[in-house]
């Protein structure tokens, strides 16, 4: 089961220097928040489990995928209320992401929450040398129309259709790749897939591999020495029943 609990360990902004601690350790939950048609608002916690103050900085940007890429831009139809916030160590504060814009009926919108820690001034906890470190940490936010009601159990997003995705070996910048084809009205977070080729499979990706939003194309490379699989298998949305499929050349 895919915890809806987010430790720091998630997305950091940087590389932290061999003995770097951070000065605060931030629980984030839920980590798959959505917004169904006729909702306005949804709640994200924060909690400081660390021994220090923590000032976070909240954000919602727009998420989009181009040409394989992750986009993500300024916007003002999702906001978080409040933006920014102070945490004593041990203390919790309430997010509110509020939708400003509805979602047109049968459609998916998709964003990124970012989550910023505010490192204090040099000389202010930062070391004899005025070290800074910062984390950032990002989750998606789903937004729906009417006409796309969420299914049972996963991570809340409306049931897929597995006629919508295909998948195939591409050569991306010179090397195997795995691509990925969603079709489909909702996005789709592939986890725990695994590839093989008439053999044993090959685990690709225990947890989270990515995201491939509705009517785009990602790819990802393709372990070493695996060049040629012809199946592939895969938990998609945190659902129960895992999805196979043969590759689609």
């Amino acid at each position: 089961m895919t915890s809806r609990f987010l430790r720091p360990a998630l997305l950091c902004a940087g590389l932290l220097p061999a003995g770097a601690m951070a000065a605060a350790s931030i629980l984030i939950w839920p980590v798959d928040p959505t917004l169904p048609a006729g909702k306005n608002a949804t709640e994200l916690w924060l909690e400081n489990r660390g021994n220090t103050s923590a000032v976070m900085q909240v954000r919602v940007v727009s998420w989009q995928q181009e040409n394989g890429y992750e986009r993500y831009r300024p916007q003002q139809d999702v906001v978080a209320s409040p933006p920014m916030i102070s945490l004593s160590a041990g203390g919790k504060q309430l997010i509110r992401l509020i939708k400003q814009s509805p979602v047109p009926a049968g459609q998916e919108r998709a964003w990124r929450i970012v989550i910023d820690e505010i490192p204090p001034a040099a000389g202010a906890g930062g070391g004899p040398s005025g070290l800074k470190l910062q984390m950032r940490y990002s989750i998606p936010l789903f937004a729906y129309g009417e006409g796309l009601a969420p299914a049972q159990g996963g991570d809340g997003a409306p049931g897929v259709d597995p006629a919508g995705i295909s998948w195939r070996v591409a050569q991306v910048d010179g090397s195997p790749a795995l691509q990925v084809q969603n079709r489909g009205r909702v996005h789709l977070r592939l986890s725990q897939v695994s590839l093989s080729s008439g053999g044993a499979p090959r685990e690709m990706a225990q947890g989270l591999l990515g995201y491939v939003l509705p009517g785009q194309t990602r790819s990802w490379p393709l372990p070493a020495g695996m060049s040629h699989p012809t199946r592939l298998s895969a938990t998609i949305n945190a659902k129960p029943a895992v999805w196979q499929s043969p590759a689609q050349n």
